[in-house]
């Protein structure tokens, strides 16, 4: 039997056959309870509000609608958000990541790949192809920064002493659940910061702020361990 209280899902698809067949598979698993739907994103963010999903279970057609970025930029770093996607996940993948989704999963994966994923993302990782992810994180590193240093300067003194120990730890990869331990603060608290230091930083995930560290040198981690500091599993 299963002590945790199960992961509480919030599924967004405008197919209603799909909700519901996602639904089942879903709440087959004990570890696992769909606590809303939504045909859209409009309809998303009273059922968030109303229902505190733990994780955002969204259709890959939605990421192609006008509002998705809406959605993403004023859901930062409050909810994990993964995307159920088709065979052609690489068409979505910048944009998910630059957005600032935690994962893509592709419907023609088993389902455990999917469970997996949503424990994962449940538990502050990222969840997306190594392949792409490494792609991308290369790109990144090697663009070169642009605008005033001293305004760069003045948004990175903004962040408290308590906000840069909690960038310190997530760039060497450990999740809310350790960070809070060696803090000495709660996993909301944490959440907290994690949320304040990504508006602070213009970022939208936690890969994103390892990335932003490593090519500011505002951490001492070498660029080449972006990939395995964050601790992340990939298909």
């Amino acid at each position: 039997m299963n002590s945790k209280p199960p992961i509480k899902i919030l599924l967004i698809g405008d197919y209603l056959i799909f909700r519901i067949g996602l639904k089942l598979l879903l709440e087959a698993e004990e570890k696992f309870s769909v606590v809303g739907e939504a045909a859209n994103l409009d309809e998303a963010p009273d059922l968030i509000k109303r229902n505190k999903p733990d994780v955002v279970l969204i259709n890959a057609p939605e990421v192609r609608k006008e509002d998705f970025p809406s959605f993403m930029e004023k859901n930062r770093g409050e909810l994990p958000v993964l995307i159920l996607t088709n065979s052609d996940g690489k068409k979505i993948f910048k944009a998910c990541f630059e957005l600032g989704a935690s994962g893509l999963v592709s419907k023609e994966k088993d389902p455990e790949i999917l469970f997996r994923a949503i424990e994962q993302v449940y538990e502050g990782d990222l969840w997306f192809d190594r392949t792409l992810m490494g792609e991308t994180i290369r790109q990144l590193m090697d663009e070169k920064t642009n605008g005033n240093g001293k305004h760069e300067d003045d948004i990175y003194s903004t962040l408290t002493e308590r906000e840069w120990d909690v960038l310190s730890q997530v760039c060497n990869g450990l999740k809310n659940k350790n960070i809070a331990s060696n803090l000495f603060i709660s996993e909301t608290t944490v959440r907290h910061h994690l949320t304040s230091i990504f508006e602070k930083l213009k970022v939208n995930s936690r890969l994103q702020l390892v990335v932003l560290a490593f090519r500011k040198r505002l951490v001492e981690i070498p660029p080449k361990n972006v990939e395995s500091v964050q601790g992340l599993d990939y298909l």
